[in-house]
């Protein structure tokens, strides 16, 4: 390994100009002498001399922009450490204030210490509840973790319970990484209490990863605590179950059983005292092996020689243009030092990186602000990679800020739920570039508007929500109101079930005729009554068609209007209820013709029941591309044209009544599909989006003890 060498030698092919410089000079004094000759003077106004020391001044300045070194030593480019994540719970329970000053508070103070106490560990952290939540993914930026803890508590999770399966999970699939078996921590800080977690699932993942577990628990384990909770107006009240306080103690059982069957796991019982996790995890860790590396490979890193070049170049300046002159040529000669040393540190940059940040900036300037936002990315991993000074990094973390705010911007109207994601980036971003320039005031600036626009995006996400509520509210009147029209409609028709008229109607061909059926007494008084009865429930379908439109217009109104028009969840239920009040209309006119017509109006009427309970089912989401009700609608269609019409036609003087059920429900040809791989693919992706939070709305529904 050679003592001294160029770092940059490129740039030594500058020398290739010395040549032609010294022409320019010796051709520039002798056009000088014979100007002078010429004017008849015989003053040598231009000496030998300082074109030298300009002419060697330059020769330093080409030998230190190559950045001259010496004493090379060799640094590691990697580092060795082990992969700790942190699993906080933060269910409610841990709001308890038996550890002062309470049990979660407690738990990140411990997270905090052992920061301060880590040099190459990687870390991570995930917060638990009911579920799980990756807050930060394994990281060196030990304040970045920092800044996530402080933003854990309760609502970091979608559930609440205690749930320590969800946090292996998340940790095991998504932060730790394959190939790093033996050199991985899970640090789990709780009060215990676990609901529903299958230990043994637990126990199999973590023996599968290779994964240490470090579990500290925290808590009174002998005298239960209250859990203080805060209201929005500010109160503290005690978390109740059935009218009764909620005391909440340390587990210190299901943790010792846990540690005891989980290969190479650790327990401590902190309970209420104070303790150092920092001190824990290194006794804990002492002794166990971590990620090498080789020691023959890094980088070399050389002591800079610039200024042993560069101030005996700036002294040749100044002597070349002082020498014999006065007053404004000295202070011209102090001018050219200052400019001099600014394109020397100009042109030491990095070109390839400020060629590509003006490249990128083309892309915000068009608006181009995704492909801006990648850009940035790009560069910043490039920046840390190239150990970039903080400043070019702090730039180029604000700029990325400023496309994240754009990208908000441009959801803010869709979907506030993205652009909040959007903006929380942006957040991080500007506290990235204050973090690496503290004075960099637009950050700052950033940062205060950016906390503002969250909270309206905060606002405009509620306002939202209560609107989702309201309408789940309704649907959930609407489904209880069509459940009471249809156990109407089916005691209506159970009343006019006449044996005796069954009896003329549902003969098959070919059967012989039945006796003559007699009409009962009260059949006029009867028809009437049920005719006015049917009149009712056909008021009441329309009261409820009233309120499916209502909630329909409603639906319509969150659809973006820029999109084409999209079928809502009404759009078929509204159809059926079209269908079903014209079958009433049927059958209420077939009641007030008299007895005989009593059969075919029973048939519209189980038509009507049918419908809604068709309705009722495509309300609660049935996924059937053809329902099982609409495979009954052909059945009964088959069973009402062979056993009711072609009898009607011969026993009854009315006229018969076509049925159009089939038309309805026919099945429709299907187009042909135009679909993209993307677009499947983006289906797909909505898809298992909307599985998992059903899922998780599942898994909620289990939790009897949020807390």
């Amino acid at each position: 390994m050679s003592g001294f060498v160029f770092q940059w030698p490129a740039l030594l092919a500058l020398l290739l100009l010395a040549i032609p410089l010294w022409l320019v000079l010796v051709y520039a004094r002798r056009r000088r002498a014979a100007l002078i000759r010429v004017m008849g003077g015989g003053l040598n106004t231009h000496r030998l001399l300082r074109d030298v020391l300009r002419f060697s001044a330059f020769i330093l300045l080409v030998l230190a922009l190559a950045r001259p070194g010496y004493a090379p030593r060799m640094e590691s480019s990697s580092r060795v450490g082990r992969d700790v994540i942190f699993a906080l719970d933060v269910s409610q329970s841990m709001l308890a204030e038996d550890a002062a000053p309470s049990r979660l508070e407690v738990a990140k103070q411990g997270i905090r210490d052992a920061l301060k106490s880590f040099v190459n560990e990687r870390v991570g952290l995930v917060v638990y509840a009911g579920s799980a939540s990756i807050l930060c993914p394994l990281t060196y930026d030990y304040d970045f973790v920092r800044f996530m803890l402080e933003q854990a508590n309760p609502r970091s999770v979608d559930f609440g319970g205690t749930a320590l399966q969800s946090a292996v999970e998340k940790a095991v699939d998504q932060v730790f990484m394959d190939g790093r078996g033996g050199v991985q921590d899970l640090v789990v800080l709780t009060d215990g209490g676990d609901h529903g977690s299958k230990m043994a699932r637990v126990i199999e993942l973590l023996r599968q990863k290779s994964v240490d577990v470090l579990a500290v628990g925290i808590g009174d384990p002998n005298q239960g605590s209250p859990i203080p909770i805060k209201s929005e107006e500010g109160n503290i009240q005690f978390l109740q179950d059935d009218g009764q306080v909620v005391y909440t103690k340390l587990d210190d059982g299901a943790l010792r059983a846990f540690a005891s069957e989980t290969p190479f796991a650790d327990y401590v019982a902190a309970g209420v005292r104070p303790f150092n996790l920092g001190q824990l995890y290194s006794d804990y860790a002492a002794g166990k092996t971590t990620d090498s590396t080789d020691s023959k490979s890094g980088i070399v890193v050389y002591q800079e020689a610039v200024f042993f070049f560069l101030w005996p170049a700036m002294i040749l300046l100044i002597l070349a243009e002082c020498w014999g002159v006065r007053g404004l040529q000295i202070g011209s000669a102090v001018c050219c030092l200052v400019l001099l040393v600014d394109s020397q540190v100009l042109d030491a940059a990095d070109e390839s990186f400020r060629s590509e940040f003006a490249n990128v900036a083309g892309l915000f300037a068009e608006g181009d602000f995704e492909g801006a936002e990648n850009g940035f990315s790009a560069l910043y991993a490039y920046a840390s990679d190239s150990s970039a000074n903080a400043s070019d990094l702090a730039v180029v973390q604000f700029n990325r800020g400023l496309c994240l705010l754009e990208l908000a911007k441009a959801q803010e109207g869709e979907n506030p739920g993205i652009a909040l994601t959007y903006a929380e980036n942006a957040q991080l971003a500007f506290l990235t570039a204050k973090r690496y320039t503290p004075k960099m005031q637009r950050a700052g600036i950033r940062l205060e508007s950016t906390a503002g626009y969250m909270v309206e995006l905060q606002s405009a996400i509620d306002a939202d929500r209560q609107v989702q509520d309201e309408l789940n509210a309704e649907m959930e009147a609407l489904v209880e109101r069509l459940q009471a029209l249809l156990q109407a409609q089916k005691q209506l028709r159970d009343s006019t079930n006449t044996k005796d008229v069954d009896r003329v109607v549902r003969r098959r061909k070919n059967a012989p005729p039945p006796p003559p059926v007699v009409p009962p007494a009260d059949a006029s008084q009867s028809s009437r009554l049920f005719a006015q009865e049917q009149a009712e429930l056909h008021t009441e379908a329309m009261g409820v068609k009233t309120m499916m439109q209502a909630i329909n217009e409603k639906m319509a109104m969150q659809l973006d209007p820029d999109l084409p028009e999209m079928d809502t969840l009404m759009e078929e239920p509204l159809e059926f209820m079209d269908r079903a009040l014209e079958a009433q209309l049927k059958a209420e006119e077939l009641f007030a013709v008299g007895w005989g017509s009593w059969p075919t109006a029973r048939v519209e009427q189980q038509l009507v029941e049918r419908l809604i309970e068709a309705i009722l089912e495509l309300l609660a989401g049935s996924s059937d591309q053809e329902s099982e009700a609409d495979e009954d609608y052909e059945d009964y269609e088959e069973d009402y044209e062979s056993d009711y019409l072609e009898d009607s036609e011969e026993s009854m003087s009315s006229d018969s009544i076509e049925g159009d059920l089939a038309a309805g429900v026919e099945m429709q040809e299907l187009p042909v599909p135009n679909y993209s791989v993307d677009d499947i693919l983006l289906e797909e992706q909505g898809n298992l989006q909307f599985r998992q939070q059903k899922r998780a709305s599942a898994n909620a529904g289990k939790v009897e003890k949020d807390y």
